[in-house]
């Protein structure tokens, strides 16, 4: 039977999760099996297909676990979550196809098939709405992220520890964190407000490039937290959201602080002007 599958990480490209099989035996002697292969379905859609790297002994009158981690390529989930919420549903049934074989003279090959319905589960998405800033100085700035998290899924969601990164064209990463608890509601969405402190000397070394890309500023933003949930398949699970695109209010910024520049060298050509005349 379908012990349970317990997710990992999950992301935008990949699912990382570790499925536990008990396999039951109502036989009166131990039996050693190898070459166990299994296929994983979602729904009718086949997802993974591996085999079992060790051996398994199999104890008479007794049961066996079976721990495997997979990995499942979003590529393959999206025809499954795409059917089932057209067909209204939050479940879907989890099938695991196993085969192996064993030095029994009567019975070499077994086939087992185990199935489990369990919740089907959305990717939070993260969008970002808009940038702002403050605490600007010659040395750097402050920019907040704002920050819309979505939750497709039919039931609430707690994370916790937030950590964030982000980045502006091809400059380096910049990292933040979000200690404590975030709920987003049931197929609703909430906003995060995440600070980000900007070195103009590690980052903004050039401001020419920026100013003359306007609004196809590219950016780069990824969060990474962790389920609170009372279902052990989910809790303390690893999300990990991904977003990118353009913006245009890293222009304003990159454009007030070429002006600060400009004002700072104005101000010091008079007061050199002022110092000579005295």
């Amino acid at each position: 039977e379908v012990g349970s599958f317990e997710i990992t990480t999950l992301d935008l490209d990949k699912t990382d999760m570790v499925s536990a099989m008990l396999i039951h035996s109502p036989l009166p002697f131990n039996l050693a099996a190898d070459s166990l292969h299994y296929k994983i379905y979602i729904g009718d859609e086949e997802v993974i297909k591996s085999s079992y790297p060790q051996s398994l002994n199999i104890r008479r009158w007794d049961s066996t676990w079976i721990k495997q981690p997979v990995t499942i390529y979003s590529e393959k989930l999206l025809k499954v979550l795409q059917d089932a919420e057209k067909r209204g549903e939050d479940s879907i049934v989890y099938r695991v196809q196993t085969r192996f074989f064993t030095h029994l003279p009567f019975k070499q090959e077994f086939d087992l098939d185990m199935e489990k319905r369990l919740p089907l589960f959305y990717i939070p998405t993260a969008q970002l709405q808009k940038l702002t800033f403050d605490s600007f100085s010659l040395k750097g700035v402050t920019l907040y992220i704002n920050l819309m998290v979505g939750n497709k899924n039919k039931i609430p969601f707690e994370f916790k520890d937030l950590k964030y990164k982000f980045a502006i064209a091809d400059y380096p990463w910049i990292s933040g964190a979000k200690w404590g608890v975030i709920k987003i509601k049931e197929q609703d969405s909430t906003q995060l407000i995440l600070p980000i402190r900007v070195s103009f000397t590690d980052a903004f070394k050039s401001l020419g490039p920026l100013i003359r890309k306007g609004g196809k500023t590219d950016y780069r933003l990824g969060l990474d937290l962790k389920m609170v949930s009372e279902s052990n398949s989910l809790k303390n699970s690893r999300i990990v959201v991904k977003n990118d695109g353009t913006i245009s209010e890293i222009v304003a910024v990159a454009k007030e602080e070429g002006a600060k520049k400009k004002e700072e060298k104005e101000r010091n050509k008079e007061k050199k002007k002022n110092k000579m005349r005295d």
